[in-house]
């Protein structure tokens, strides 16, 4: 008896210790990648999107995993990356001349005699006489606008300081992504068989968190990021056409289009107002069709098409998990906020499906 306890009293010292073995290992482990943890996730993102590329390039290879996946890497960095890095440097030139051109229009503009030439006083007075509280006189609209202006050309002047101060790092990250997605591609069945073999969970819940992560990597991921930078892109053409800043006017369309109700509207709306009001009608009809139509377009027919694989998910339910993302993480949290979203949903699925008897009992005695 005295041996059975010292056997089974050994047998917890051992669990216990490897535990905290494993434990001290782990987040010594985390410690050593946590300066590259979002260059992991982004890699681990970008691998589960491109995966049936690197499938169908597999089947025209014969098999050659190690050609496969650099001819997959080159895809992603010379159809994305690389035209991602040279957006971003215009995007911040052309955000500082768009921004001086707004200031220096609101300096120079006298707005008592735009509102007269444009006979808004007697709609004014008609507000006022609907809304007797609201106090016209009162609101510097000008000032506001001008200091808004002054803010965001400061934000983006630092955004491009940033950029060439960090350059450095930005290109070691680059280098470090296309290492790390070369082999996510080559080993990645390899290393999900890997990690379903240690897990505790039963094969169907590891394959159901698994299929969640793809698909809301290729769902709502695709449909809402694809859709935006078409939308950019098609309505940054639009607004080049009336000879407004493409580039960067684009590009925050494109980051509007992540907003519901309102989209594009929030910035290519303001803009046929501009032109309206310098006098340029026709350049006006002409962006509100081409993106009341083919902008709006874009947003109507391709986002559902993208977002069937995700259909489970609800559009206010991604939209507040991008919001809260942007909020927790920044900008990448554009891409972490509908993952942690879509993984807290599995979990809860399984959590239900694992303990649905005890559920229900519990739900039947409090009735």
């Amino acid at each position: 008896m005295p041996f059975e306890n010292q056997k089974f009293l050994s047998g917890s010292i051992y669990t216990y210790c490897l535990v905290a073995l494993l434990g001290l290992a782990l987040y010594l482990f985390f410690r050593l990648v946590e300066p590259f943890i979002h260059t992991l996730l982004v890699s681990m993102m970008l691998a589960a999107i491109f995966s049936p590329v690197f499938g169908w390039l597999l089947d025209a290879c014969k098999g050659k995993r190690n050609l496969a996946a650099a001819l997959t890497v080159g895809v992603i960095v010379f159809a994305i990356l690389l035209p991602l890095v040279f957006v971003l440097f215009a995007l911040v030139e052309q955000g500082v001349d768009s921004l001086s051109a707004i200031n220096t229009w609101l300096t120079q503009t006298d707005f008592d005699k735009l509102a007269a030439s444009l006979k808004l006083s007697s709609y004014l007075d008609w507000v006022q006489i609907k809304l007797p509280f609201v106090h016209f006189n009162d609101i510097d609209i000008q000032a506001r606008i001008m200091e808004m202006s002054r803010t965001f050309a400061q934000t983006m002047i630092g955004l491009g300081s940033n950029i060439v101060r960090n350059a450095s790092e930005f290109i070691l990250k680059f280098l470090l992504m296309i290492f790390i997605l070369f082999y996510f591609m080559r080993d990645g069945s390899q290393m999900v068989n890997y990690l379903k073999y240690l897990s505790p969970l039963r094969e169907a819940q590891e394959d159901s968190i698994i299929d969640s992560f793809k698909r809301v990597s290729r769902g709502v991921l695709m449909g809402c990021l694809l859709v935006a930078v078409l939308q950019g892109i098609v309505g940054g053409i639009g607004l080049a056409f009336v000879g407004i800043p493409g580039v960067f006017w684009g590009a925050m369309m494109a980051f509007a289009a992540l907003i519901p109700v309102f989209g594009t509207g929030i910035i290519w709306v303001p803009a046929v107002g501009y032109l309206l009001i310098n006098g340029n009608w026709k350049a006006a009809l002409f962006l509100a069709a081409w993106c009341g139509i083919i902008v709006v377009g874009i947003d109507t027919f391709l986002r559902p098409y993208f977002m069937k694989e995700a259909a489970r998910v609800s559009t206010f339910y991604i939209f507040m998990a991008i919001v809260g993302g942007v909020y927790t993480f920044g900008m990448l949290g554009i891409l972490y906020g509908p993952l942690i979203l879509s993984f807290g949903m599995v979990m809860l699925q399984i959590y239900g499906e694992e303990y649905e008897d005890a559920l229900v009992s519990t739900s039947d005695a409090g009735e």
